[in-house]
């Protein structure tokens, strides 16, 4: 079985474009498909992102967006 598809909605047909998505989707580790969560603090308008791997635990990416 494959690894599950990743939805993208932008133009993500050249092998640089899915290379990139790829590497941005999936633990470096182990190859599975990371799940993404979103916090929203609406008193300091910032959302709090963080990339998980389910198999192996890790916290592979946290970022902070500021809203406009």
């Amino acid at each position: 079985m494959g690894s599950p598809k990743i939805n993208y909605f932008e133009n993500a047909e050249t092998p640089k474009h899915q290379e990139f998505i790829e590497d941005h989707s999936h633990c470096a580790l182990c190859g599975t498909v990371l799940e993404l969560q979103h916090v929203v603090d609406q008193v300091s308008c910032e959302i709090k992102e963080e990339a998980r791997c389910p198999d192996c635990e890790i916290r592979t990416r946290a970022k902070i967006h500021t809203l406009n």
